[in-house]
C-alpha cells in the first residue's frame, strides 16, 4: 500500500508533517538513492533514506490498548485535533490502525485499536451484545423508577425503538443534585450513555469507560498512553462471558 512520503516519514517518528516537509524539501530524505523533494511523492516498495540511513518499515500489525484522555477525538480529521492516533506509539503510526468503536471528546477510558478488522468486527458488531461498562457523574435528580426504566429500555429522541436492555446501579443516593452512577450496556448508540441520564432527568458531567467485554483497562496503563495488548487480555476481551459477571438488578435508590 502507498502512502504519502511526509505521512510516511512523520508515522515513522521524523517529525509532524510540516517538519517533515521542510526535511524533504531541503534535500535530506532520497527513494532509491534518489533525492525527492516532492512531499506528496508516494512512496510504496522503495527503499527510504533520511540522511543517508535506511527507515525501517516497522511491524505489519498490532493491536493496543489504549487509555484514552478527555479531549482526544477518534477522527482521521486533523481539524478536529488533538487526534486519537497521537496517542499511538510513534513506531507504529506507520500502521492502518482503527478504533474498536468510538469514544467522544469528552469521554474517557478503555477503547482497542487495532490493525484487525475481524476483530473490530467481533467488538462492535450489535448483535454479539458486548456488555461494557461506564463510570458517570451526573447534575440533576434522575426518575425515581430510573433503574427500572434503564432495564426495559428507554425510548430515546431521534431513535424510533428502545434501547437495549441495561444495568444502571447507583452509587450513593442523590445529593444537592449531584450523584455518581454505574451503567453496563450492550450496545453503542450515537452519545447512548449522555442521552440515557438526559431521558432520565440528568445530565452527565463525566463519563469514563473502564470495561469491555471482560477486560477491565490495566491499572498501570496511564491515561493518554498505548501499549500492545497481552495475549490473556486478548482472551478475557473476547472470551469472558461479561453478560454473566453484571451484577444482580439493584434495588431503586431513593430520590427526594
Amino acid at each position: 500500500m502507498s502512502e504519502r512520503l511526509d505521512a510516511y516519514l512523520s508515522h515513522r517518528g521524523f517529525g509532524s508533517r510540516s517538519e517533515v516537509r521542510d526535511l524533504i524539501r531541503g534535500g535530506g530524505v532520497a527513494v532509491d538513492d534518489m533525492a525527492v523533494r516532492d512531499p506528496s511523492r508516494h512512496v510504496g516498495e522503495g527503499v527510504v533514506t533520511v540522511r543517508g540511513a535506511a527507515v525501517a518499515d516497522g511491524p505489519d500489525a498490532a493491536t493496543l490498548v489504549l487509555h484514552k484522555p478527555i479531549g482526544f477525538a477518534c477522527s482521521h480529521d486533523e481539524r478536529e485535533a488533538p487526534l486519537l492516533h497521537e496517542l499511538i506509539p510513534a513506531e507504529l503510526r506507520h500502521l492502518a490502525l482503527e478504533p474498536a468503536g468510538r469514544l467522544d471528546r469528552a469521554t474517557s477510558g478503555l477503547i482497542i485499536v487495532t490493525t484487525e478488522g475481524e476483530l473490530i468486527h467481533a467488538l462492535t458488531n450489535p448483535r454479539r451484545k458486548l456488555v461494557k461498562r461506564y463510570r458517570l457523574s451526573f447534575s440533576g435528580r434522575l426518575s425515581a423508577h430510573a433503574v427500572e426504566r434503564c432495564a426495559k429500555g428507554i425510548m430515546l429522541e431521534g431513535d424510533p425503538r428502545p434501547t437495549l436492555p441495561a444495568k444502571l446501579v447507583l452509587l450513593d443516593p442523590d445529593h444537592r443534585g449531584l450523584g455518581r452512577a454505574i451503567i453496563y450496556l450492550s450496545e453503542g448508540r450515537y452519545h447512548q450513555v449522555r442521552r440515557m441520564i438526559a431521558a432520565l432527568g440528568g445530565e452527565v458531567m463525566t463519563l469514563h469507560r473502564d470495561r469491555i467485554g471482560g477486560l477491565d483497562l490495566p491499572s498501570d496503563l496511564a491515561s493518554g498512553t498505548a501499549r500492545e495488548i497481552t495475549e490473556r487480555e486478548r482472551h478475557q476481551l473476547l472470551t469472558v462471558d461479561a453478560a454473566a459477571s453484571l451484577p444482580d438488578q439493584p434495588r431503586p435508590q431513593p430520590t427526594v
